[in-house]
């Protein structure tokens, strides 16, 4: 058990050193080509609808623990958000809100075809 534990923290750092610090997901994701499906696990710092970004802090990606803080998932006019069975848009997000995002790396940005609300910060 505990050696795949190291393992894991190794992927996982060998992961993150392509980012550089801080940045979007798609660095973490696999390669700018990828677009395989991915899941995130964050909190929502802000939404910056300039630029279509939702800025985050990282709990889980893929089902490995994450704790990093400053990542951005993109959205577009096809991303799903949705809270209690209801849609609504990425515009919608708060600052708090805990969200599980569905999404894949387009051209170096993780961008979220589902975002689902677990906790909504003003409950």
């Amino acid at each position: 058990m505990r050696r795949l534990s190291v393992v894991s923290v190794v992927l996982l750092l060998a992961a993150c050193s392509g980012l550089g610090g801080l940045g979007d997901l798609g660095g973490i994701l696999g390669s700018p080509s990828s677009t395989q499906s991915s899941d995130v696990v964050a909190v929502v710092n802000s939404v910056d609808t300039t630029n279509q970004r939702i800025d985050v802090n990282t709990n889980m990606i893929n089902n490995l623990r994450n704790t990093q803080t400053g990542q951005s998932i993109y959205y577009d006019s096809r991303t799903r958000v949705v809270y209690q069975g209801k849609d609504f848009q990425p515009t919608d997000l708060e600052r708090g809100d805990e969200i599980s995002v569905r999404g894949a790396n387009n051209n170096g940005r993780y961008v979220a075809e589902t975002i689902t609300v677990t906790r909504n910060v003003r409950q």
